[in-house]
């Protein structure tokens, strides 16, 4: 156990190659992605993990401080030699000359670790080779097989040169000689240690698609607006909008002011409000012709002040392709049985 006595002095330092400052550089780190050469850093902890069942390999973790925030490190194997004489431990301050970030995900979170290629002791901290004299490196064994999770043991088995070029030390950084099966052996370990499989959470539900011009998949779910949000939406006149809806009356086609000068009107009704709202279609309007009681799903249409929020299809709307859909019962995001169970108990009612 460590001396409790020891107050740890960040002031307490001994420099080997003279003065130096000790400036927070984690966070920019983590921000741009650069590890720039030559940042110091005080080693606060040093750990050993076994990456093979027989203890003959191993990795060397640092946990790595700037003064304001800690992250952890792998140390490259052509540095390991500076553990073992005592130039890299608890309390050292090192230069970084050759250093690269990791990222790897794992579920909802994203885990960063530096790996160290060349490195220099600068100073100490006395107060943290104090702190260190009587704990000796934690050393990890290397995980049994039968606690390995199946999912791990399936990556391992099917994907071994995936799983290899994942790792954050790379293969030249061991000297395994003709011992293949050991250098196996330390690479599968050494994964699992750094860089714990898990396995894949479910995708997140797609955000629904508000545009016309982003709807390239009809699975895709579409941002549907009711009618009695018509009037309300963030614009009176000319916000686009995707709606289902019953159709309760269609006109014939009539003359227009505006092109094509032919158009059809419709009354559209669902449950969030008892006003019928008028649809007036100027694209292709001979071609709209859903039958009265069915379910549409009308895309990209416009909203217009005319009847105290009403809806419009305009011949320029052309270029977005097809923009309506009867019964839409393949999109299985779209509630059409929903919406005519709905529509059938009005008119049984009435």
């Amino acid at each position: 156990m460590p001396n409790e006595s020891v107050t740890l002095d960040p002031a307490a330092v001994t420099y080997s190659a003279g003065p130096f400052e000790l400036v927070p550089v984690i966070r920019d780190i983590l921000r741009t992605r650069y590890c720039v050469p030559g940042s110091i850093f005080l080693v606060e902890g040093l750990e050993r993990v076994s990456v093979s069942r027989s203890g003959r390999w191993q990795a060397i973790r640092l946990l790595l401080g700037d003064g304001a925030i800690c992250i952890q490190a792998l140390l490259g194997a052509n540095m390991h030699r500076f553990v073992q004489t005592g130039e890299i431990a608890s309390g050292a301050y090192i230069r970084c000359e050759a250093f690269h970030a990791k990222w790897q995900n794992i579920d909802d979170r994203t885990i960063v670790t530096l790996v160290i290629e060349d490195i220099v002791t600068v100073g100490w901290n006395e107060s943290y080779r104090v702190l260190g004299q009587d704990q000796e490196p934690v050393t990890q064994p290397y995980p049994a097989t039968s606690e390995q999770p199946q999912e791990l043991k399936d990556v391992q088995s099917e994907e071994p040169k995936a799983t290899a070029k994942s790792s954050s030390v790379h293969a030249e950084d061991f000297d395994f000689g003709d011992d293949e099966e050991a250098a196996e052996e330390a690479f599968e370990a050494f994964e699992t240690l750094a860089y714990p499989t898990k396995s894949k959470p479910q995708q997140k539900a797609q955000q629904p698609i508000a545009l016309p011009r982003d709807w390239h998949d009809p699975q895709t779910p579409l941002k549907l607006t009711t009618l009695r949000s018509i009037p309300h939406l963030p614009y009176k006149q000319n916000w686009s909008c995707n709606v289902l809806a019953i159709v309760a009356s269609l006109s014939d086609v009539e003359p227009s002011n505006l092109p094509p000068h032919r158009q059809r009107t419709a009354r559209l009704v669902d449950p969030s409000t008892s006003k019928q709202v008028h649809l007036t279609v100027f694209l292709d309007p001979e071609e709209f012709n859903p039958c009265v009681g069915s379910a549409v799903l009308l895309v990209g249409v416009k909203n217009h002040r005319f009847d105290g929020g009403s809806l419009k299809k305009y011949e320029s709307d052309r270029k977005n392709g097809r923009w309506w859909f009867e019964n839409p019962l393949e999109l299985g995001w779209c509630d059409v049985e929903g919406i005519k169970a709905w529509w059938s108990g009005t008119t049984e009612a009435t």
